[in-house]
């Protein structure tokens, strides 16, 4: 990040952040990081969060849908301190004790289907990806993986393999593994067909499941795997229609095919349901989950059917700190926030608020394209035309540095990173909510009526 030159585009006050960020630059590498702004954070409370320079900001991040409660709720926080003055961790690998276990339980208990049950756990989506696909090859005894276009699951190098927003040309030096086919998702806005699925659900979901069947014709048999988003994350957050979702259960139950259902941004009451594939009535095998579930601390979790998990054989699911004493207390105590504080619920009221607000700022402002909404699941297309659909990636980051200038974090995503990423907490206050809203109205307005420089544009990574 030029971020020099972006201090000098900016009123705010960000001596001490540029600080950070030139300590940064020499000690760590740039492939950690997508940066945005020029801000480096020092304290976080539920929905807000300040920088070193002691600006205040809404969080409508929430550091990538990690704190669905918000930052450091008051249950969560208590559930460390105890557990990190009894026993921070010894590796279960060789030894036994309950916080994984009761962990275990508790996490099961959200999960749809009445098959057996376990979990088993690491530390971030891409692992949780890794170990999902380990326990579908070892119990189908196939190597194919079908992942979808667009596609985000992680950068180990299982995750990176089945990634499909990152290019092959960025990819192609770091032995990925080759047993990894690509169908396209069916994104009902912009697709290779030219189908309208918003229009016509059943046309793209017929398109979609035909370049699917073609696929697993071509692989006949050796398929262990097909792993899918239930709303397509960063790659814009992107709904596939029901009838799509329920055809691609049934080929892979006929199959022998494991259902990989990938939640680690979805999930955790974020979508209005525990997990956004229960929006679609479909029972997957396996379920991936991350970010939200250590309510701040690092964890991941498979839970799913336990032929499958058992399949794996030992020691392939052993880490010295899977199933982490800390984080299995903090996840326990996160689990427990969503379900009696009835978040879901919450963001299926708060979600249709901000998309209310959207609707109702579309015709005012043309570039506001597609607003894809379930819960607070959220992304708001920014196009240049909006018939033709085209993608105005500068005029995203544009409303999103605008935002930030005025104190509220919203960045961008997106196949073509035109896509405004909104993910508040999920029991974000209702004048907090209105204050973001505000903010959102006047950056529109900055970035429609020129007030936001050009300048920015270049000196700005994002998606």
């Amino acid at each position: 990040m030029d971020w020099r030159s972006l201090a000098g585009l900016t009123g705010k006050n960000i001596e001490k952040s540029c600080a950070v960020i030139e300590g940064e630059e020499k000690v760590i590498p740039g492939a950690v990081s997508i940066k945005y702004f020029p801000m480096a954070i020092e304290k976080a409370q539920g929905s807000l969060v300040w920088d070193a320079d002691g600006n205040r900001y809404i969080d409508f991040l929430t550091s990538a849908a990690a704190y669905n409660a918000g930052h450091c709720h008051p249950a969560v926080v208590e559930a460390v301190k105890e557990q990190v003055e009894r026993l921070q961790n010894y590796t279960m690998v060789y030894f036994y004790n309950d916080r994984p276990v009761r962990l275990a339980e508790l996490l099961i208990t959200t999960t749809p289907g009445d098959a057996p049950k376990k979990a088993v756990f690491g530390f971030s989506g891409s692992d949780g990806v890794d170990a999902a696909i380990r326990a579908g090859r070892s119990f189908t005894g196939r190597r194919k993986i079908l992942s979808f276009k667009g596609s985000y699951h992680g950068m180990t190098t299982a995750a990176l393999s089945v990634t499909g927003i990152v290019s092959d040309e960025t990819k192609k030096d770091v032995c990925l593994d080759p047993h990894v086919i690509f169908a396209e998702y069916p994104d009902p806005y912009r697709n290779s067909w030219g189908i309208d699925g918003y229009a016509d659900p059943a046309a793209l979901s017929g398109k979609a499941m035909e370049s699917i069947a073609a696929l697993l014709e071509r692989h006949r048999g050796d398929v262990a795997a097909v792993l899918i988003e239930p709303a397509q994350g960063d790659g814009g957050m992107i709904f596939p229609p029901g009838e799509f979702m329920t055809r691609l259960r049934g080929v892979t139950e006929r199959e022998g095919i494991v259902l990989i259902d990938e939640e680690v941004q979805t999930g955790m009451g974020r979508s209005g349901r525990w997990w956004a594939i229960e929006h679609f009535g479909v029972v997957p095998d396996l379920i991936v989950t991350a970010k939200s579930l250590g309510g701040g601390l690092p964890i991941s979790a498979v839970v799913g059917r336990a032929e499958i998990l058992d399949a794996v054989p030992a020691p392939l699911f052993a880490y010295t700190h899977a199933g982490h004493a800390v984080s299995c207390a903090s996840a326990e105590a996160m689990i427990k926030v969503v379900r009696d504080e009835g978040l879901a619920a919450a963001a299926v009221e708060k979600g249709q608020v901000i998309a209310d607000w959207f609707r109702s700022r579309a015709g005012r402002y043309p570039f506001i394209g597609d607003i894809r909404q379930r819960g607070l699941l959220m992304g708001v297309e920014v196009v240049s035309d909006r018939e033709k659909r085209t993608p105005d990636k500068a005029m995203a980051m544009k409303i999103s540095w605008a935002a930030w200038e005025r104190g509220l974090i919203m960045i961008t995503f997106g196949k073509d990173g035109n896509v405004l990423r909104l993910a508040p907490p999920l029991n974000i206050p209702d004048e907090l909510l209105q204050e973001a809203l505000g903010i959102m109205d006047a950056s529109l307005e900055d970035a429609a009526s020129g007030k936001v420089p050009a300048a920015i544009l270049p000196l700005l990574k994002g998606w």
